[in-house]
């Protein structure tokens, strides 16, 4: 019996090809696991609708973890963990990401909810329109969400040697915040009650799995601390050489159907 009861994939880099597919033998593999009773869990960064669009491409139902860990929903949408900063926390990274160029693009993102300052034309707008299938709403959070509202996360969006410099930058003025880059040109910044590895722990122990009884695939920096916590953490081959060397594993990469070699290998 394979002593691995519960698999946990980040999305893009990972589970979907370079573009944006989900190969037809991976899909395969993982519907074939959800019918055996292996949960296969999406962790994401992308915004809940984002996941569970995934989700339905593929054909299965699953909890999910989105926002890198900032919320976790059940099959039926129900929240089962959140960790969100406070309105004035994203006001203020804001604030301080446009005093440091005004080449950045930042997105503020809560619950279902994506806000930005204007639909202009940048790459990362229109990326975010064909993952989550949702508008923005246009304005400052301040202007659009209530004092009492969370806010899941804060992106941005740039050149990677501003993306670098912003992230130490950033990492200094909040500590209390969790900032990582997810692309070359994207930094993510969350709670740092918020992480892949936290909300991953949080199903297993609800679904009562030890974690050396769960697998990870991750392909960037904010799927790190996932690939570390799991019994058996999975670097993508086109990850990071920084990330592959603290995986278990590294295998194939998410154009050669990584994954689906991992997981058609132990199961």
């Amino acid at each position: 019996m394979n002593r691995y009861k519960i698999i946990f994939s980040d999305i893009d880099g990972t589970l979907l090809d370079s573009k944006q597919d989900v190969l037809p033998k991976t899909k395969q593999t993982v519907l074939t696991l959800s019918s055996k009773g292996i949960p296969f869990i999406l962790v994401s960064g992308r915004m809940p609708h984002s996941v569970l669009n995934v989700q339905k491409k593929i054909g299965f139902s699953a909890p999910f973890i989105s926002y890198g860990g900032a919320l976790v929903r059940d099959e039926k949408g129900q929240t089962l963990w959140d960790k969100p900063m406070n309105l004035q926390t994203a006001i203020a990274l804001r604030k301080s990401i446009a005093s440091f160029s005004s080449d950045i693009v930042s997105y503020t993102f809560s619950a279902d909810s994506w806000i930005t300052d204007k639909d202009d034309g940048t790459a990362a707008l229109y990326l975010e329109k064909d993952t989550t299938e949702l508008r923005p709403l246009i304005g400052q959070p301040q202007d659009v969400l209530n004092d009492t509202d969370p806010v899941h996360k804060v992106l941005c969006f740039g050149q990677p040697e501003q993306i670098n410099v912003l992230q130490d930058k950033l990492r200094q003025e909040y500590p209390f915040c969790s900032i990582f880059k997810s692309m070359p040109n994207y930094l993510e910044i969350m709670s740092q009650a918020a992480s892949k590895a936290a909300a991953a722990d949080f199903l297993c122990k609800k679904l009562n799995i030890k974690t050396n009884e769960t697998i990870a695939f991750g392909d960037n920096f904010n799927d790190l601390d996932l690939i570390q916590y799991a019994g058996l953490g999975v670097a993508m081959g086109n990850a990071p050489d920084q990330v592959k060397k603290q995986a278990d594993l590294t295998t194939k990469t998410n154009d050669e159907e990584g994954l689906r070699l991992v997981l058609e290998k132990l199961f």
